[in-house]
């Protein structure tokens, strides 16, 4: 058998007026555009099964079944199924086939051996000898039983179908000079149905087939581990599993993610690595730095900025998802090797346990044929995004504060390029392939800006209207101070009218308040930046900002939640005496000295001035007032001169009647003044405090500060406060009123002497903790043993007292719900009763836990692991608790 296009014609002759036509001159001119017409299936179409030849097994009477289909072999010829059509027109010798009318699909239900006698097809030889091979006949006409056995399940096992073409030269008749049929040699061109083990296929058929051993990759596939990165759950509940109360605790948490992530990816490249690397021409050098990188993505001493390295995770592994998503698309061949598969097709197994097409030629499209090469390039692309991505990490890059516009879902390139990269222009080719291969990788959206468009929208993309984008990328603000950092995002916020809102709780001044936030909005998580009609939540200390999350609804900042009565009012004398400033004021219109400077101002130094442990000044500032203004105003023109100056702080003022300097404040707030009048020489240092009046670091009068509660009015509060929760066609009950709440209290007070408690000797409302039942007095003593060692090693004692259900009678144990269980069809027994309704009222299902408040030491994580060991029978508080039944145990 010849194959076409080994070796084919480079040329032909034009045939000219009286030439004498030899069979070479034919041949050649025939061959020329036989083997141009394959070459351009071949290298402009592709090679393969185009579309149908499914193959139907039918087990119970064993047949096989091809629907028709199209494919073209790596030699060029396009393949069928076909079957004779007899002609009595047609010359003898000369033979039809039909592809079409009567041929939608063959079914063979018989074989015989095939011994590839003519063609000596060298894919189907196993050194001189040809392999085991039945060729398939149909049932359209039955063969006798000297020419065909009919099919068996245990022939069919484990069988390859193989579509064959048959292709030789005739050897030639004899024939007379005055009467020969056959004028010329004939080229036999059938296409054959085939059963090949599969086994024969797999080593000696495929053995040469570089094309399928190359694109079969469906086990590769199957392979590679999925990827994902696991968010981190913010939990706010006492004990070991608290992960917000430190920030070690919290880049814990990130690190054990990014740990996690980073094997799963790192054998997710390796897998890709090693099933794809020819096709996606990746050297053995990108492979290991690739993967020593990934390894290393948890290999770090100083946990600043965690987030942005878990950013990174989560971005290496959206980029292995889109390489994956694109890996059965990649079966493209430039030039295939006419060597593969040149006169067959594998159709697939028969009765295959395979989730996917077994031993089956797919169809390996030419480059320039559907966008397959842009497939093959946007894979390889994206690998190299993933080399630059660990190459250009940086987490110490951003200097200002900036908020970039982009998407909350889509592929990575379609987002905007984080500030912890280095932007040069390789990463702009590979972060996004569409731009790139528009020639417009420098119309990324980017913190950097360095590289990106000069003139154009993406310089400053906030200045227009962009429709497609949903998120706003906050960055730069990590490390900055919480003063510096807000004021820089509320400035952007509100210059390009920005929708969102923002939050800050410091990690330890707020641990409570951020407590009940995380609590109240469990969808807390770090994005980067927040959602378009979000909340942007900040998490500081005194002196940097540590980390940001967001949640996609707004929520009033927390000046709005306490916008009025929570205020302190103290006052102190003022570091210079009243008779001192009258003198120095009514100096001005004396004879002045020609001795001695005569001031004409009066002169303070604020040497340091915080709230909340953050500094409000970097360095001594200096106020003047003119003593004419103290002249007219006297202590009111200082108290306006400190207020001017610092209008972020708290309001200072002056008593006339009390002669007394005011200072206000938040209530739970604590601040520190230090100051010196610089108006004559040196004088001492006086420090403002919430803890009183200091002279020079010493304790200047025991009763030097006198303070007071103010209860302001805010009328605009409540109004604010009205909007937001006041009910509106709210009826009691949810909605129906039907007195449940008096039924409760009702219940209450008769469950006081059902006789199910008093056979129990169980006593409703608790006055004592000896009445409590023996398996809570037993729970308290062992709780208050293990919280009592644990605060002996601190040097501390602590106090226990119990609240809540227990101690107000409407508490539930066990016994309750299984005298519920067992009585549920009788609604008139007050138990059962009771507890419906406290389902129906408070939504509490289950055994009432014991509420424990202690006193004598604030929470602190030494305490986690009692916490945590009691957690399913108590709920603890650290502080006094507020109910007026509460007993001390």
């Amino acid at each position: 058998m010849s194959r076409t296009l080994l070796e084919i014609t480079p040329q032909y002759s034009s045939f000219v007026d009286d030439q004498v036509l030899t069979s070479a001159k034919l041949n050649e001119f025939m061959e020329y555009f036989d083997e141009q017409d394959k070459l351009t299936r071949v290298c402009l179409t592709g090679v393969g099964v185009a579309c149908g030849f499914t193959v139907k097994l039918n087990k119970e009477a064993p047949s096989i079944t091809i629907l028709q289909g199209c494919g073209i072999t790596s030699d060029g010829d396009l393949l069928k199924l076909q079957r004779d059509i007899e002609d009595l027109q047609a010359p003898k010798g000369k033979s039809f086939k039909d592809i079409q009318e009567m041929v939608a699909q063959l079914t063979y239900t018989h074989y015989k051996t095939f011994a590839d006698e003519h063609a000596e097809y060298a894919p189907f030889r196993n050194g001189s000898s040809v392999i085991d091979i039945k060729e398939l006949i149909t049932d359209f006409n039955a063969p006798d039983d000297s020419e065909g056995i009919s099919l068996t399940p245990t022939l069919l096992a484990d069988k390859v179908v193989v579509l064959y073409l048959e292709c030789y030269a005739k050897p030639a008749d004899i024939c007379t000079t005055t009467n020969c049929d056959n004028q010329g040699q004939p080229n036999i061109q059938n296409v054959k149905a085939l059963l090949i083990d599969k086994e024969d296929v797999i080593s000696i058929v495929n053995n040469e087939d570089t094309i399928f051993n190359k694109h079969d990759v469906y086990e590769a596939i199957l392979a590679l581990p999925s990827t994902a990165v696991e968010k981190v759950i913010l939990n706010a509940d006492f004990g070991i599993n608290n992960n917000i109360s430190e920030y070690s605790k919290l880049a814990k948490a990130y690190t054990t993610k990014i740990t996690s992530a980073k094997n799963v990816l790192n054998a997710a490249y390796s897998g890709l690595f090693d099933g794809f690397s020819e096709i996606l021409d990746i050297s053995n050098g990108v492979r290991n730095t690739v993967l020593n990188q990934i390894d290393d993505l948890d290999n770090f001493n100083n946990a600043a900025r965690i987030q942005y390295r878990y950013d990174l995770t989560k971005d290496i592994s959206d980029t292995y998802n889109e390489i994956a998503k694109l890996l059965l698309q990649l079966k493209s061949e430039c030039c295939p090797n006419i060597n593969s598969f040149p006169k067959h097709l594998l159709l697939g197994c028969l009765d295959s346990e395979k989730v996917y097409p077994e031993l089956r030629h797919d169809f390996y499209h030419a480059p320039v044929n559907n966008g397959y090469a842009t497939i093959v390039k946007q894979a390889k692309s994206l690998v190299n995004r993933v080399r630059i991505l660990l190459d250009n990490f940086n987490l110490h890059n951003t200097q200002e504060v900036l908020i970039t516009p982009s998407i909350n879902c889509g592929d990575l390139g379609e987002k905007a390029i984080p500030a912890y990269y280095d932007v040069d222009a390789s990463f702009l080719r590979f972060w996004d392939f569409k731009k790139t291969q528009n020639y417009k990788q420098n119309l990324n959206v980017s913190y950097h800006k360095g590289l990106l468009a000069a003139g154009s929208w993406v310089q400053n993309p906030l200045n227009f209207q962009l429709d497609g984008t949903n998120f706003y990328r906050i960055e730069g603000h990590l490390g900055m101070s919480p003063s510096q950092g807000i004021t820089a995002i509320e400035t952007i916020k509100k210059e390009y009218a920005l929708d969102f809102d923002i939050v800050e709780f410091d990690i330890n001044e707020d641990a409570q308040a951020f407590t009940s936030f995380v609590k109240n909005n469990p969808s807390i998580l770090h994005k980067a930046g927040v959602d378009k009609g979000g909340t942007f939540v900040i998490l500081s200390n005194k002196e940097e900002i540590l980390a940001d999350f967001c949640v996609s609804y707004k929520i009033a900042a927390k000046g709005n939640e306490q916008g009025c009565c929570s205020l302190m009012e103290c006052t102190f004398p003022w570091i210079s005496s009243l008779k001192y400033l009258n003198n120095l004021s009514r100096s001005l219109n004396g004879t002045q000295s020609r001795r001695k400077f005569m001031p004409q101002n009066y002169t303070l130094d604020i040497i340091e001035y915080k709230i909340n442990g953050e500094q409000l000044i970097n360095r001594t500032v200096r106020i003047t007032i003119p003593l004419s203004q103290i002249f007219l105003r006297r202590m009111h023109a200082i108290t306006d001169a400190l207020n001017s100056k610092f209008d972020k702080g708290v309001v200072f003022d002056f008593n006339e009647n009390q002669k007394r300097f005011v200072i206000t404040r938040a209530k739970e707030d604590r601040y520190v003044i230090r100051l010196r009048d610089a108006t004559l020489g040196s004088n001492p240092i006086y420090t403002y405090s919430n803890t009183g009046m200091y002279r020079n670091d010493k304790i200047f009068r025991p009763d030097a500060m006198r303070c007071r509660d103010l209860k302001s009015y805010n009328p605009s509060f409540y109004e604010k406060l009205h909007a937001q929760i006041a009910p509106v066609n709210k009826d009691d009950d949810y909605g129906t009123y039907d007195d449940k709440w008096a039924k409760w209290y009702l219940l209450r007070d008769r469950l006081v002497t059902n006789p199910f408690f008093e056979e129990a000797k169980l006593k409703r409302m608790i006055t004592s903790a000896s009445e409590l039942p023996d398996d809570l007095k037993t729970t308290l003593r062992n709780l208050k043993r293990d919280f009592d060692a644990v605060a002996s090693e601190a040097n501390v004692k602590l106090a226990y007292q119990l609240d809540g259900d227990w101690v107000n009678g409407v508490w539930v144990n066990d016994a309750m719900l299984t005298y519920r269980r067992e009585n549920i069809k009788n609604t008139h027994d007050d138990i059962v009763l009771f507890i419906n309704l406290r389902k129906f009222l408070h939504n509490e299902t289950g055994v009432t836990k014991l509420s424990i408040y202690i006193t004598g030491s604030p929470y602190n994580t030494m305490f986690d692991e009692v916490l945590s060991e009691y957690k399913g029978v108590a709920d603890f508080y650290f502080g006094n608790p507020s109910g007026i039944n509460a007993i001390s145990i």
